[in-house]
């Protein structure tokens, strides 16, 4: 047996309320009072913090433990959690029977408080008793029918701790958004609490320590009937050791959860030992950083998660490219800065466009593990069908976390993610789609850059627009990333930084028709060549589901392009065709390419997108890869097939959100 503190048995006439204790717990209420008197000075108390480990599997079972306080994960051999056990509750008993090795490992998931019994008090107090063995085949079956159905208890609360290095501003804002929005998305309820100065005003607020003592009757009424949004707490200070200070917390976090889903704790008031107490006991920590990789480097149990949040209003943060789920990177927010925490919290939740609000919004999806990534491929005009299906999402309430794109899908998604709406977008799409822009890319020649017959320079400008003022991907609202392909390796190329224009240029790059772009070395064209729907870079990016638009359609005989009838005709007075035998009627250059990247991009594209949780097919079979002077129509088609995919994504979400909170 070990712990955090030496175990010490207890002082003569120490006894009494640990009987008073174990005769709550259901297995020592079997026995007789003097008996259990008899009993309780023969265990011994064990203090763990967070992360320690109670017992292993495969060792030799040589104790019987109670919880007295805290919260340990039972794992599997795959190191899954198959079992939580709270206080009450007994664990370590089977081998002790069997006289074999542990059948699981045993972590403390919170401080913890234990009392152990060897092997020789349990086989002379309890081993005899028949109710006792009676009640031990009642535990076993339960356990193995439990595991038989691959239920895992759920955790009553999840407890998240907002920290920050003294003088930097956010935590506030992040816990308070935190619990309005983890209120919003799934409908349970959630606090915040947060240190005072001190004790002001007519009705003083209880410190930490006060209120970890009090019953759960008492802390309900210091919350009110109506349950408030947030629990003020007066400051304190850095009385008793860690450990202690844990207990407490862990304490407030049982007795809190039986009201709460989750506990946002806002400690800037409170001395620094009870802050690290509390990160110790929660299952997430959020930072407020100045920037990545500069959160505590304290040892942590590996399921607590932590994350960092940069707040650019701090002066000495600097803005970030936004290419990933993380760190969450909140610009300076104008309208947020007049405003009290609650009155921030509502603009952000409210505001989901406003330029703090994205960030935060993740956050919370991140925490309940339902962040969602949007895929999309390209294949030029076909790609425009994407702002249909963007327009369908926000307008069904889908969030949109995160965006990795190829080709033409690529500049659908940076517009998107640099804040243009879907809306503002059509608006776009239907001034430039016309005949004339589709020309003036179909004819931009070049002489002067090899690897293509089209520079692509009429292309950039063209549909520039769509990604509005916003030039990097520093500037963005949401994580987005344009895929290109190395045409020296084969390689996928996920381009996350830098300038949106030269990312969509490389991402659009179809060979032998818009020559390469040149970028950090390497040389780059279409996305599409290796990865037409990249699923896989969105789950890279971080998102918890991936929805992957595929919008290049099969091919569909008799469908022929502007160029194709302008080539025949033209080839009408081409004396040569005549000569030889084969070539009337032959498909021109661009339709050979452009139907065979076609072919590969629909198939290649469904098979990249099986790692999705929901896929996305517009039927664009009419449709052809030139004809963005139809972009309304093809709009039309992106929006229909979203509109048969929301159930599905709909229900996807919902299990995320309906499933316990993660800790």
């Amino acid at each position: 047996m070990s712990g955090g503190v030496d175990p010490e048995r207890p002082a003569p006439g120490a006894a009494s309320p640990r009987v008073e204790t174990l005769a709550a717990v259901p297995l020592f209420g079997i026995l007789g009072r003097q008996q259990l008197e008899e009993l309780a000075g023969f265990f011994v108390e064990l203090s763990y913090q967070s992360g320690d480990t109670v017992c292993r599997e495969g060792e030799k079972g040589d104790a019987l433990f109670v919880v007295l306080s805290g919260e340990l994960d039972v794992l599997g051999g795959d190191g899954r959690v198959i079992n939580r056990l709270g206080p009450g509750e007994v664990l370590g008993e089977m081998s002790l029977l069997h006289g074999g090795t542990r059948a699981a490992t045993v972590t403390v998931a919170r401080s913890a408080r234990l009392l152990a019994l060897d092997r020789s008090a349990f086989e002379r107090f309890l081993l005899p008793n028949p109710r006792v063995l009676e009640y031990f085949s009642r535990l076993l079956c339960q356990r193995l029918a439990t595991m038989a159905r691959g239920e895992v208890a759920e955790r009553s609360t999840t407890a998240i701790t907002v920290t920050s290095r003294p003088g930097l501003r956010g935590r506030s804002l992040v816990a308070s958004a935190l619990a309005a929005l983890l209120r919003d998305f799934t409908g349970r309820d959630a606090l915040v609490v947060r240190a005072a100065a001190g004790r002001t005003g007519r009705h003083e607020s209880p410190t930490l320590t006060e209120l970890s003592r009090m019953s759960p009757e008492r802390v309900r009424g210091v919350l009110g009937a109506d349950g408030h949004a947030a629990l003020l707490l007066a400051s304190v200070g850095a009385n008793g050791d860690e450990q202690s200070q844990a207990e407490s917390v862990t304490k407030l976090i049982t007795t809190l959860g039986e009201r709460f889903a989750f506990l946002v704790f806002d400690l800037g008031g409170m001395a620094e030992p009870w802050v690290r107490a509390a990160s110790d006991v929660s299952d997430v920590v959020v930072e407020v950083v100045e920037a990545p990789g500069r959160v505590s480097t304290r040892a942590a149990p590996a399921r607590r998660r932590i994350f960092e949040v940069v707040n650019l209003h701090n002066g000495a943060s600097h803005a970030l490219p936004i290419n990933h789920c993380e760190p969450f990177v909140i610009p300076d927010d104008p309208a947020l800065r007049d405003l009290e925490p609650v009155a921030r919290a509502e603009h952000v939740r409210a505001n989901r466009r406003s330029p703090a609000s994205p960030p935060l919004h993740r956050l919370a999806r991140k925490i309940l593990g339902a962040s969602v990534g949007l895929a999309v491929g390209g294949g030029a005009a076909f790609g425009i069908a994407h702002v249909g299906v963007l327009q369908v999402l926000e307008e069904s309430g889908i969030p949109i976390d995160a965006l990795a794109a190829s080709s033409m899908g690529s500049i659908v998604a940076l517009g998107y993610a640099a804040g243009i709406t879907p809306a503002e977008m059509i608006g776009i799409a239907g001034r430039l789609g016309t005949r004339w822009t589709t020309l003036s890319v179909a004819l931009d020649f070049t002489l002067t850059r090899p690897g293509g017959l089209l520079s692509g320079k009429r292309l950039v400008e063209i549909f520039s627009p769509l990604s509005g003022p916003v030039r990097t991907f520093a500037q963005l609202a949401f994580p987005c990333r344009a895929v290109a392909a190395d045409i020296e390796t084969g390689e996928r190329v996920s381009i996350g930084t830098g300038a949106l224009d030269v990312a969509f240029r490389a991402s659009s790059a179809v060979p032998m028709l818009w020559a390469p772009v040149r970028l950090d070395g390497r040389v780059l064209v279409d996305g599409g060549v290796v990865d037409p729907v990249p699923a896989e870079v969105v789950r890279e990016m971080g998102a918890d589901l991936c929805i992957a638009v595929n919008v290049v359609p099969q091919l569909k005989k008799g469908v022929d392009t502007v160029l194709s009838r302008l080539y025949r005709g033209v080839n009408q007075f081409n004396p040569l065709v005549y000569l030889a035998r084969d070539a009337h009627g032959m498909p021109s250059m661009f339709d050979v390419v452009m139907n065979t990247l076609q072919t590969l991009q629909y198939e290649l594209g469904n098979f990249k997108a099986i790692s999705a949780d929901v896929r996305i097919n517009p039927d664009l079979s009419a449709y052809t890869w030139i004809e963005f002077y139809r972009a309304l129509e093809l709009i039309e088609r992106g929006a229909e097939a979203a509109e048969r995919a929301l159930p599905e994504i709909k229900r996807v979400l919902a299990e995320r959100l309906r499933a316990p909170a993660r800790g």
